[in-house]
């Protein structure tokens, strides 16, 4: 007998995880069942706010109970795999944390048995749920700023330097998701250097090159070790210029009408550099927050068995270019060539 709602099973109840807990419980069309956490202090405070929410210690008897339909996985990267693999075994739809998997062999197997098994797999990419973003892209899809020359992004903060992977994969996965979400373009060669000051062994700061397929290349910035946050994304095309700025919640997006051109004035092929100074706008944008809006997708899709926007599929590119960044990274940030499948 189909329930009235669907049952979700939460594993792992620190930051991120807590935060899901939160959105799950405000959404009328699924039962906040169950979490689970080793960390008893994070357990109990689950329990104190949610007080008819089944607390365990053990993630395999939220894998193994009948009664959840959905589990959420929100623990480090390195267990992705283990958990989410379990899941789709006991035949639950699987919601994970970015990154989906710490290897692209890995996130395969998921892809493959979700179909299996016919469960819902998708990634928690936030930001490619955030309004702010989806505007961008609309902008880009337009064709407003042109010929898309270049994208820059600084991704900053101090902390919180991850114990298991470097901050590449903790913090250059958002920007590798959302380029891919919003120019449709395909990475095809990588190469950057990182530097670690505090364990040297992995990386606090890096600098990263993609250059996609129809010529635009990105050039990104990730550092756990710099004073002040930092969530901005800078567009510069042929015709306008877009600004991005995370921390702006009153003007996030800022369009500017500005740029460089060549005009030839001889048949000597002489060129004179004419400069464009125009307007700068900043469009309208409602403000939701974006882990709600991927939290209702999720169950959006599971409910009318829909393909995710960042599904299975959408999480193994990301880690595609995970991965050649960190064989540019071994390599004294040689060139690597990506491999599109």
């Amino acid at each position: 007998m189909k329930r009235e709602k669907l049952n979700v099973g939460i594993i792992g109840c620190g930051y991120f995880g807590s935060n899901l807990i939160r959105n799950f419980s405000q959404i009328s069309a699924v039962n906040l069942y169950c979490a689970c956490d080793i960390d008893e202090n994070k357990i109990n405070s689950v329990k104190q706010n949610h007080p008819d929410i089944r607390i365990t210690s053990d993630y395999f008897e939220v894998l193994k109970d009948p009664e959840v339909d959905i589990v959420v996985i929100a623990v480090p990267a390195l267990y992705h795999h283990r958990i989410a693999k379990n899941a789709l075994i006991y035949n639950k739809h699987v919601l994970v944390e970015k990154p989906m998997t710490i290897s692209s062999n890995e996130a395969k197997e998921l892809i493959e048995l979700s179909d299996k098994m016919n469960k819902t797999l998708m990634v928690d990419h936030t930001l490619e749920y955030a309004e702010q973003i989806n505007k961008m892209k609309e902008i880009v899809e337009s064709g407003e700023l042109g010929e898309i020359y270049y994208i820059r992004a600084d991704w900053l903060n101090l902390g919180l330097l991850q114990p298991d992977v470097n901050v590449v994969w903790d913090l250059a996965v958002h920007l590798i998701s959302v380029l891919n979400y919003i120019t449709n373009q395909k990475p095809v060669i990588v190469n950057a250097n990182a530097e670690g000051f505090i364990r040297n062994n992995i990386p606090e700061i890096a600098n990263i090159h993609i250059k996609f397929d129809k010529k635009m290349s990105a050039y990104l910035t990730v550092s756990w070790i710099e004073p002040r946050k930092t969530r901005t994304i800078i567009i510069v095309g042929s015709k306008k210029l877009l600004v991005f700025d995370l921390k702006n919640e009153e003007e996030p997006i800022k369009i500017y009408d500005k740029g460089v051109e060549l005009a030839e004035v001889d048949y000597a092929k002489q060129f004179k550099v004419e400069y464009r100074y125009g307007d700068i706008y900043s469009p309208n944008i409602e403000t939701i927050e974006p882990l709600r809006t991927m939290c209702l997708h999720f169950i959006d899709c599971v409910i009318n068995n829909k393909k995710p926007r960042s599904d299975g599929e959408s999480g193994l590119k990301v880690i595609k270019v995970l991965e050649a960044i960190d064989k540019s990274l071994k390599n004294k940030g040689a060139e690597v060539i990506l491999e599109n499948d």
